[in-house]
């Protein structure tokens, strides 16, 4: 009957029907064993052929508990003792501890465990048969060797063959393929992977030298010398520090970091004692992180009332000064708290709301409550006459001085510059002169269009970053525009040394958010209270209304056919150039089609000679200014194309219509003076090329 079972556990047999032990008839019934129960049964049915009993001698007890027994239970799991035997056997599934110690290495024991029986893996236990599980125990030491774990020679310990790093990421990643199979253990002397305990930290904030605090700290359970090898090894961006004892410190794990990070961030750039010094600039970063870190300690009181001082920016009408002949809106006076706050404390700051929110007054009115200060003023060389306007508009009891004539008449004025409250000069003549202030120390310092220096290796920006002065300040519309570094040359002016030197800075924070976005974090941070920018829309109810009104102007007909004409020459081109992998699919070439376009749109006798099919922008834009002139409007009409305002210039002198007219060859005093008569005699137009007129120019009136 071959559909019996074929693996049957019955051990006997009537009949040996190959010949060989490997195919054997019990009943009716054919059995083929597979070549591992042939091998464990032959010995059995050999003896059982001839006898259905066999009798052991005393001496033999051993042999019957530690081989037959055990034999048996391979080839049957219907194995019957007798009570007498069964009480001196352990019959139970296995169970696998993991023990890590520290000796001179670090070690590991493994303990198997049956039933209530635990004992190391290479041992046993004397006066109990334990039937032990001899497969799943060679698969777990093949694990271990798999894991570089290995047996020390013949004992019963295992230590790594491997080195720090492999060790540390098996403790971090792979140690969870051992307590899937068992259970993990460390020893007093050996913890695996550890974190910084903030509650074994003596935190401690003292004034220190002049604008100074000092922190000092200590870790009750690592010594100072180690510590400051952790710290090193963080500061070099290591995953983990190994302890003396033999246990890692995991560098990036969150509360290690975080730790380790804000002490970095006090410090300059070497730390070789338990004392930290920092400047103030940095009591609101130092106050938010070590309250979170370790709550009240010695010293917070400090760091709070710095905090609450710069945290308050609100406004108050007694700040201003009764001589500014300007009436200050609620977020300007904002801004003059908060230059006074930061001057007070002896910090710099940023001053960045967006173009047209009157940063300028907001600085003047600044130097103007300072009475007795003395203020130097950076700015591009066609904004220090608007500067000087704006003075004697807003503050005309100050003495100003523009640093700005030959080089006889500027070393004249800077030796006498006691006779001045405020000082003007434009960036290329500060770095010409800069030898000539070497020895005069401003109150103040402002840098118009701060973004000048925005390229550290800069000569401009060497010069500025020269000038000494208690509290320096930078405008712009433009902190940031293209990476961290910018930021970095702006604050390193301001106040050298708050972001770390370059190099430092550069491999700290000049990074992108998806790398780490903690770390940016941190610095905004750091940087948020010395950064004050409003947007238009934030101070929306404050401003006056703008009503913007887009006109959309169709070509004219022989304008379309030009434009047409123009787009098929294009397309043919680059269809050949394709054709013939001759195609440069570089932004210059395209941008040159695109530029072709945009003039024949304005006007196609920009690109083509003799044409003479009108414009339709042209048209419209006469109309629309007849009609502003009528109504005796102010108009500025901007341009990227100087050669598009030389046409307008055309079509308003063959209107009559008187204007103003400004590119970059108009040089920046005479600028100033066509600024001032339009807004202030009947001209109703003003011609204003974009990249000449984009910064400064405060054509109020139109």
């Amino acid at each position: 009957d071959l559909t019996g079972d074929w693996s049957s556990d019955v051990c006997s047999s009537d009949l040996d029907l190959s010949g060989n032990g490997d195919v054997f008839l019990y009943d009716t019934i054919i059995y083929l064993p597979s070549m591992n129960q042939c091998e464990k049964l032959s010995n059995f049915i050999k003896v059982f052929l001839n006898t259905d009993e066999i009798k052991f001698l005393e001496h033999q007890k051993d042999r019957v508990y530690k081989e037959l027994i055990p034999n048996l239970r391979k080839v049957s799991n219907t194995v019957i003792l007798d009570k007498s035997i069964s009480k001196n056997i352990v019959v139970s599934s296995v169970k696998f501890k993991f023990y890590f110690d520290r000796e001179t290495s670090i070690i590991l024991k493994l303990n198997v465990v049956y039933g209530e029986f635990e004992f190391n893996i290479f041992d046993s236990i004397k006066n109990k048969f334990i039937y032990r599980d001899t497969k799943k125990e060679e698969e777990v030491l093949n694990l271990l060797k798999n894991l570089s774990i290995e047996r020390i020679d013949n004992s019963n310990i295992f230590t790594f063959y491997k080195e720090d790093e492999y060790i540390f990421d098996f403790f971090k990643n792979n140690i969870n393929i051992l307590q899937d199979i068992g259970e993990v253990f460390y020893s007093e002397k050996f913890k695996g992977i550890v974190s910084l305990d903030k509650n074994k930290f003596n935190v401690d904030v003292r004034r220190g030298k002049e604008n100074y605090f000092n922190f000092r700290y200590s870790v009750s359970n690592i010594s100072e010398e180690e510590f400051y090898n952790i710290l090193k090894s963080f500061k070099d961006n290591k995953k983990y520090y190994r302890l003396e004892n033999g246990e890692f410190i995991d560098l990036e794990e969150i509360q290690n970091k975080e730790l380790l990070r804000v002490i970095d961030t006090l410090s300059e750039e070497k730390i070789n004692t338990n004392e930290v010094e920092f400047n103030t600039n940095k009591a609101i970063y130092a106050n938010f992180k070590l309250n979170k870190l370790f709550g009240d300690f010695n010293g917070s009181n400090l760091l709070k009332d710095i905090t609450k001082k710069l945290e308050n920016i609100s406004y108050s009408k007694i700040l201003v000064p009764n001589d500014l002949k300007a009436e200050l809106r609620d977020y300007q006076i904002s801004g003059l708290k908060w230059f006074n706050d930061l001057y007070s404390l002896g910090f710099g700051g940023i001053l960045g709301d967006e173009m047209g929110l009157g940063k300028t007054i907001q600085a003047i009115s600044f130097i103007l409550s300072n009475k007795g200060s003395k203020s130097l003023i950076v700015a591009p060389t066609s904004l220090i006459y608007n500067w000087r306007d704006e003075f004697l508009k807003f503050a005309p009891n100050l003495k100003v001085a523009i640093v700005n004539g030959s080089k006889k008449s500027r070393c004249e004025l800077i030796k006498n510059i006691d006779k001045y409250d405020v000082i003007l000069t434009t960036y290329n003549l500060l770095r010409i002169d800069i030898l000539l202030y070497d020895k005069i120390y401003f109150d103040i310092c402002f840098l118009d269009e701060a973004q000048y220096i925005k390229n550290p290796l800069a000569k401009n920006t060497k010069a500025c970053k020269k000038i000494n002065a208690k509290s320096k300040f930078a405008l712009t519309g433009t902190p940031m525009e293209n990476n961290l570094m910018e930021l970095w040359s702006i604050f390193d002016f301001i106040m050298p040394g708050f972001l770390y030197s370059k190099d430092r800075f550069n491999s700290r924070y000049n990074r992108t958010l998806d790398e780490d976005e903690v770390i940016i974090k941190e610095l905004q941070m750091l940087i948020s209270p010395f950064i004050l920018r409003r947007l238009k829309k934030d101070v929306l109810n404050e401003l006056p209304d703008k009503i913007e009104k887009v006109i959309s102007i169709d070509m004219t007909r022989e304008q379309k056919k030009v434009y047409a004409s123009y787009v098929k020459y294009v397309n043919d081109i680059i269809e050949d150039k394709v054709q013939n992998d001759e195609f440069n699919k570089s932004k210059i070439e395209i941008l040159s089609y695109i530029t072709k376009l945009r003039q024949i749109c304005l006007d196609p006798s920009l690109v083509m000679e003799n044409y003479t099919g009108g414009s339709g922008k042209f048209e419209a834009l006469m109309e629309i200014l007849n009609d502003m002139i009528e109504n005796n409007h102010k108009v500025l009409i901007f341009s990227q194309f100087t050669s598009v305002l030389s046409k307008i210039k055309e079509l308003l002198n063959a209107n009559n219509l008187s204007y103003y007219y400004i590119d970059g060859s108009i040089k920046s005093s005479k600028r100033q003076e066509l600024v001032n008569k339009f807004n202030n005699d009947l001209t109703n137009i003003f011609l204003i090329s974009l990249k000449a007129g984009g910064t400064g120019l405060n054509l109020t009136s139109a």
